[in-house]
């Protein structure tokens, strides 16, 4: 099978710097691997990690604006992490996977997609 999910009901233990104390953090996390499922795997044992070390720290007033662009440079960095694995390898991988994820923050749902997934 090529696909793979991951779901962390209580992402808080993987954040570092929390922008409020009271705040709570879950994401489901599904993949759609095309062409071999070292895509989808690789991006549903890593992304959460990249998420985590790009979501924003502090109080901001601009926090909603700030998730939305951690969301991007996460999906960017994980498939960037993955070509640069990927070339690597005798003969190269040529897996790909579409992506969707669900960050809830509080009381508000951040729904993220890549490729056809949508």
């Amino acid at each position: 099978m090529q696909d793979a999910h991951v779901l962390l009901p209580d992402m808080n233990s993987c954040l570092t710097a929390l922008p409020s104390g009271e705040s709570c953090f879950r994401t489901l996390r599904c993949f759609d691997g095309h062409g071999g499922a070292r895509a989808s795997r690789f991006a549903a044992e890593n992304l959460h990690h990249t998420l985590s070390r790009k979501f924003p720290s502090g109080e901001n007033s601009e926090c909603d604006k700030l998730i939305k662009k951690c969301l991007l440079d996460t999906f960017r960095q994980t498939d960037e992490d993955f070509l640069k694995k990927a070339s690597m390898q005798k003969p190269a991988w040529k897996d790909g996977s579409t992506a969707t994820c669900v960050l809830v923050v509080d009381d508000t749902v951040y729904v993220a997609n890549l490729g056809d997934s949508r």
